[in-house]
Order: structure tokens, then sequence, then C-alpha cells
């Protein structure tokens, strides 16, 4: 069982929202982070920060009050609290897609959440930043190496 008001702090597909700039308790204070985020949005920086309550806050429905599908089916049709909890994990609603992949963070999900599951709520909500830092400015030099994160000057 998970601690309620953290598990309000990570969507059921893993995204942990304290990480997210447009969370209004956001923490995020990395510029590359914030203007992908911006891009995957399509909104300005200033109309991105603040503006989502988050998913589990909003039942699903952090955007435009649309349900979320995968929210849907894991939290209200599966009653679970995260989609690695299924027995058909890894399903369709996770599946990689190549269209805007530089700025959508959907094709992460699955490596969050066995972060998730590997790491625990606790440290994957701490380690949060990083990863998406990993994601926003991450690159593999050597093919199949691990991710790095470039120094910045």
């Amino acid at each position: 069982m998970f601690d309620k008001e953290k598990l309000q702090l990570v969507s059921p597909c893993g995204y942990c929202c304290l990480s997210c700039a447009g969370y209004e308790h956001s923490v995020c204070d990395d510029d590359v982070v914030i203007q992908k985020e911006a891009k995957r949005a399509n909104l300005s920086v200033d109309e991105l920060r603040g503006s989502c309550a988050g998913c589990r806050p909003k039942q699903g429905r952090p955007i435009m009050n649309m349900l979320c599908q995968t929210y849907d089916c894991c939290v209200n049709k599966k009653g679970l609290d995260f989609c690695y909890q299924c027995e058909d994990f890894p399903c369709l609603k996770l599946a990689p897609i190549s269209g805007m992949a530089e700025v959508r963070r959907h094709n992460t999900k699955i490596y969050n959440l066995l972060m998730l599951k590997k790491l625990g709520l606790d440290e994957y909500i701490e380690r949060s930043g990083e990863l998406l830092r990993q994601w926003a400015r991450g690159e593999t030099p050597v093919l199949g190496d691990d991710v790095q994160i470039p120094k910045t000057s």
C-alpha cells in the first residue's frame, strides 16, 4: 500500500508531477526541460508554469477535462495504482510512438514504470528530476552505452 499523499504525485503511467514544469507545485528549474515541456504542451513557458493540478487530483483529467484512457483503464476499471501492477503490462496504451518523439514523454512510460517498480515510490519521487533531465538532455555518445547528461557550461 502506498502513502496516499505521495501517490498523488505520480500518475498511473509513471509521470512524476513534481518534476513537470506544468505542475502547480513543480520543483523543475531546468530551462531545457521547461522548454521541451512547453513545446510538448504547445504553450509558452509562462502559460505552462503552474497550469496543472496533477493527474490523480484531477481524477485522470489533467488536460482540458478529457479523461486519460490509461488512467481510466488502470485506476477506474482495474483498481490499480500503477500500470506495472497490471497482468497486461506492458500494453498498447504504453507503446512507443514516433510522432513528436522529441518532445512527447509518452515513450518514457515503460522505462518510468520499471524504474518506479525497481526504486519504490519514495526513491522514484526523489529521483524524478534526474530522470526527466535524462530524457530532456540525455545522449548516448557510444552506441548502446548508458545515457549521459552532458555538462553545461
